[in-house]
């Protein structure tokens, strides 16, 4: 790789030794450079702060170096590695505890914005989060806003989808080595996120996705954005993990209000009772609170209709008339819409289908229906 310092290979071999950065902090006070700390003999690495397994593990990576075969696998996957030392590496991320040593790229754009969000939430998102997240992501990216999320399912996936449908910037933040897409079922998506973002992750080329990966994989989702916004996540969400991070890093959290009845908004209504969220109802207010009011008159926000007022067409019918009357922008399922409206649940079903082809409403999720 043309113009990468000489050390790197170093950095890279230290890193899939499984070195991390209390380890890096405390070779580079010592020894100055990683390049010499890789030559230096043992007892010095112990005299540098190294524990025994982890000097251990410097003697196993030297005996089994492969310089060149560790930029070819990174160089197979279109990828670069970004070290502490890099001007690329990301300012935002150095400066949080724990940050990653090495953080490898895949993708057309850096991983450096001058503004950027990230959104997460539960990968059981129901109609109602999915609604909130395509609403919120919207306003994001109509302000230049870039988008990070993890690319799991859910939330994750809405928010990556929304910024690459309305051209906003977006990172993917992975949990294996930077060629390991988890969950496979987005490996399209990932394709597009390169195309118009990046992908990133800690690990090197071809380590595997773990579950303990995930939470420390949260503090770098967390660490490249100004603020994060929790759309819908249930009690022990993986994205409670990330707004924790988030507080710690002294970064903004915000959170989206859910039903009190919901398990998916369990999580998300605590952060905001605990204060350490704070609680966002409308894009507009996320965008005051990042000092982005004045971008409003570039975003086409959805302002919600009342289900009393629906807008008159010539062709609809008594039964489509009260069937409007009822539907709103929150989903309602069908059993809800037969009882409101007093109609044969047989007349409903018809109904709406007819509904859908004319355009007045559409299905939201399974048996669930709002008005268009």
């Amino acid at each position: 790789m043309s113009g990468m310092h000489p050390d790197v290979p170093y950095w890279l071999a230290l890193r899939r030794a499984g070195l991390g950065s209390t380890n890096f902090s405390l070779l580079l006070a010592h020894f100055g450079d990683i390049g010499s700390a890789w030559t230096a003999p043992v007892a010095e690495l112990a005299a540098a702060g190294l524990d025994r397994q982890y000097v251990r593990a410097v003697e196993k990576a030297r005996s089994s170096f492969d310089g060149d075969g560790e930029l070819s696998r990174l160089e197979k996957c279109s990828a670069r590695a970004l070290t502490w030392l890099d001007s690329g590496f990301p300012a935002v991320l150095r400066e949080i505890p724990q940050s990653p040593p090495v953080l490898f790229v895949r993708g057309e754009q850096g991983p450096s914005f001058d503004l950027a969000v990230a959104v997460v939430g539960t990968r059981r998102v129901t109609p109602y989060g999915r609604q909130v997240a395509e609403h919120f992501c919207e306003a994001l990216a109509g302000a230049g806003v870039a988008i990070i999320s993890g690319l799991a399912r859910g939330v994750d996936a809405i928010a990556h989808r929304v910024a690459l449908e309305t051209g906003a910037p977006t990172v993917g933040v992975l949990a294996g080595g930077i060629d390991q897409i988890y969950p496979r079922e987005n490996a399209g998506l990932a394709d597009r996120i390169l195309e118009h973002g990046c992908l990133v992750s800690e690990y090197p080329v071809g380590i595997p996705a773990r579950p303990d990966y995930f939470p420390r994989r949260n503090r770098i989702l967390s660490g490249l954005a100004k603020a994060t916004l929790v759309v819908e996540a249930g009690d022990g969400s993986g994205a409670l993990h990330t707004a924790n991070w988030a507080f710690e890093q002294g970064r903004d959290v915000f959170a989206v209000p859910g039903s009190v009845f919901s398990r998916q908004s369990e999580g998300t209504n605590q952060l905001i009772r605990e204060n350490t969220a704070k609680l966002v109802a409308t894009p507009t207010q996320l965008l005051e609170e990042l000092n982005l009011a004045g971008s409003g008159s570039q975003i086409a926000l959805k302002a919600p209709t009342s289900p009393t007022a629906p807008a008159p067409r010539p062709d609809t019918t008594p039964d489509e008339g009260k069937l409007l009357h009822w539907l709103g922008q929150e989903p309602l399922h069908i059993d809800e819409i037969a009882r409101r409206s007093g109609l044969p649940i047989a007349v409903v079903s018809s109904t709406l289908q007819m509904m859908e082809f004319k355009g007045l409403a559409r299905q939201a999720g399974p048996m669930q229906y709002l008005r268009t």
